[in-house]
């Protein structure tokens, strides 16, 4: 299975979907869409930890047949992913809780497209990269994920490094899995002042004396200080620096 799942194709997808209230009826639409683009997209509950599947033909998971996957749930992972993998897996997902909470707008949320990857033993043998691309469908009352529409890939084993990635489809907002943290993208565009602000505040330099070495002054030195936690995604300066530090900026 090689499918390739544009992401805006995906979200007006699930948009359907999530009109339907009936699980049966659910069940249903999942099976036309997958009969109609030849994929698989399925519901992931993540309170019951069940994976809900609509009429399909052939085999998901790197293999696995469908009947499967119905009946194990979020087990059939372990007949596929390594400890290594199944632990990334794990804290991936509670970081993705993250920031899926951190937009206090219900409708923001829904447009939140999660990928990763992960590396998979196929029954057969092979070894493959399972690509997911997942979008909220609906959300439990403290906020976490509960119910999400998933579709999924199956590609040749390459060197990449398992990783993963969270988009808004509404502002192009991204964030990068790094280090065990969802950073936003937009540390890609910081300055080089903001740069060297961080540089000096990890070697333990006062922002007075920051100022005096770059010429700029304490205010602005505040004010940049402020603007790279904010495009690292950041809340505090320590963390900044952790977060700089681990994607190679200082």
């Amino acid at each position: 299975m090689d499918i390739q799942f544009n992401p805006k194709r995906h979200t007006k997808i699930c948009n359907k979907v999530r009109k339907v209230h009936c699980l049966d009826t659910t069940k249903c639409m999942l099976g036309f869409v997958n009969r109609s683009i030849n994929s698989c997209i399925y519901m992931v509950d993540f309170h019951k930890r069940e994976i809900i599947i609509g009429s399909l033909s052939g085999k998901i998971l790197a293999g696995i047949p469908a009947s499967l996957v119905r009946k194990e749930g979020f087990k059939v992972y372990d007949k596929i992913l390594s400890k290594a993998e199944k632990r990334w897996l794990l804290k991936m997902n509670s970081k993705a809780n993250e920031i899926f909470r951190s937009y206090s707008d219900p409708e923001m949320r829904m447009e939140l497209v999660l990928s990763y990857d992960l590396k998979a033993k196929a029954p057969d043998g092979r070894e493959v990269i399972l690509h997911h691309r997942l979008v909220p469908y609906q959300f439990d009352d403290n906020g976490n994920l509960w119910l999400a529409l998933c579709t999924i890939s199956a590609l040749p084993l390459t060197n990449k490094l398992t990783k993963a990635s969270i988009e808004c489809i509404k502002t192009g907002e991204r964030y990068d899995y790094v280090d065990d943290e969802f950073v936003s993208s937009e540390y890609k565009t910081l300055t080089e002042d903001e740069i060297s602000i961080l540089g000096y505040l990890a070697d333990g330099v006062a922002l007075k004396q920051i100022g005096e070495k770059i010429g700029i002054s304490l205010r602005a030195v505040e004010r940049k200080k402020q603007s790279a936690l904010g495009k690292l995604g950041a809340p505090t300066q320590a963390s900044a620096v952790y977060r700089a530090k681990s994607i190679g900026l200082i």
